[in-house]
Formats: structure tokens, C-alpha cells, sequence
């Protein structure tokens, strides 16, 4: 049982690696980068998938709070929450990530929800990027989710 352990944790460093490329020279893996050196402060930490990526992403600012998370699909379709300075939701929703060979392009595509102090005060539709649907509460008060 002993050897066995051993041998489990002599492989796990080699998981947590990061900043790494596969065969084709594209990122794969847990990709970090960071504010400056001296600091170490993220500046978001990805997943990548033969160059695409994949998974919860999650950016950073300066002080190192989340002002951005994503969850990554293989497909490119994303679900995507942004936060303001003191963490609360400021939007949320669905986007795509698409992969051309000309460019790459990030554009809003289905339901979002918009945010104010934490409360929710507009929803929208989007399609590739533009909107086509708002439901604003002319009240100004916050819709019911």
C-alpha cells in the first residue's frame, strides 16, 4: 500500500504544471498569467484544450478579485458572469467563442441578465453579438429572476 502511494504522489507535480504546449505547439492544460513578477497577483488563470479554452476561466484585476469567470465549452459556447469591484454580479450570460482561421471572435449569443448593486434590472437576448430582445421594469425596479 505504501508503494503505491508513493508512487501516486511522485506523479502529481506533473498535473499542476502550467503554461505548457502540446505536440502542435498549442497551449494546453492550466495556463497562468500574472499582473508582474514581483507581486505574483493573477491576472487570470485558463484552461486550454489543444489550444482552445476550455473549462471555469477566471480573470483578475490588479488586486487580485475576480472581475470575470467563464465556463468554456469544447464547442466554443461559453457562460459568462462578470462582477463589479466589490464582487457582486454585475452581468451574466451566454456568448461564443468562435474559431476562424482569419480571426478569433467573442460575441454575446442568447440570454443575458444585467445587474445593479447585486439586483437584477434588465434581461436581453442577443444574437452574435447584437441585441435582438431587452425587458427593461420601466419602475426601475429589479425583475423577479
Amino acid at each position: 500500500m505504501l508503494i503505491a502511494a508513493s508512487s501516486v504522489s511522485a506523479a502529481w507535480p506533473g498535473i499542476f504544471k502550467t503554461n505548457r504546449y502540446n505536440s502542435n505547439g498549442l497551449r494546453h492544460g492550466r495556463w497562468v498569467y500574472y499582473w508582474n513578477d514581483t507581486t505574483k497577483v493573477p491576472m487570470n488563470r485558463l484552461r486550454f484544450k489543444n489550444g482552445r479554452e476550455f473549462g471555469l476561466n477566471r480573470y483578475y484585476d490588479i488586486h487580485g478579485k475576480v472581475w470575470l469567470k467563464f465556463r468554456a465549452a469544447a464547442d466554443g459556447r461559453m457562460k459568462v458572469t462578470y462582477y463589479d469591484e466589490k464582487g457582486r454580479k454585475e452581468k451574466s450570460g451566454r456568448a461564443l467563442m468562435i474559431y476562424d482561421p482569419a480571426e478569433i471572435r467573442y460575441c454575446w449569443h442568447g440570454k443575458w441578465k444585467f445587474y445593479e448593486n447585486g439586483k437584477l434590472v434588465r434581461k436581453a437576448v442577443f444574437e452574435m453579438g447584437n441585441e435582438k430582445t431587452a425587458d427593461t421594469e420601466p419602475s426601475g425596479e429589479a425583475l423577479k429572476e
